[in-house]
């Protein structure tokens, strides 16, 4: 999915595997995905791989964004993740008819060439229609990965069990 910045600058964010498909016991490890960045900016381009965000992480930026596009306030500003590579801000109120969010970067979401004295971000400008287009494509790209659960076991309940 693309994300639209000012000055026609884009963040393409594709989930592209979990950090662990083999593993599906539901737990941490099996609910980390790997996000496939693609960063046209004013302070550079590059692309990353990172396991980034976990299901739950992604299903809450969904959320986030389904409440801003119908003007209510989330219950944060800012979507701050257990790894700190990406966080969404909030830079204006829920009540103007376009919102302004930044989507930073940090850690290994950043290019390669990092400079530590520069601040790594896009602006983004969505109208509400655009707010909805941005939940359906992230909720499609979930869809392809969705969260991984304990798998509950059959108890056997029978009498001979029981003896």
């Amino acid at each position: 999915m693309i994300f639209k910045g000012i000055n026609n600058q884009t963040v393409e964010l594709n989930i592209i595997n979990y950090q662990y498909p083999y593993n599906t016991d539901g737990g941490w490890d099996s609910n980390w995905l790997n996000i496939y960045l693609i960063v046209k900016s004013e302070v550079g381009n590059w692309h990353t791989v990172d396991p980034s965000l976990t299901t739950w992480d992604v299903h809450q930026l969904i959320t986030w964004f389904d409440i801003l596009s119908k003007n209510l306030r989330p219950e944060f500003t800012d979507m701050r993740f257990t790894e700190p590579n990406l966080s969404f801000v909030l830079m204006n109120t829920v009540n103007d008819d376009s919102k302004k969010f930044r989507i930073f970067f940090n850690l290994e979401s950043r290019p390669k060439s990092v400079e530590d004295n520069i601040e790594y971000y896009v602006d983004i400008v969505a109208d509400n229609v655009e707010l909805k287009r941005i939940t359906a494509d992230l909720q499609r790209e979930l869809d392809k990965y969705p969260e991984r659960r304990p798998e509950a076991k059959e108890i056997n309940l029978s009498k001979d069990a029981l003896n």
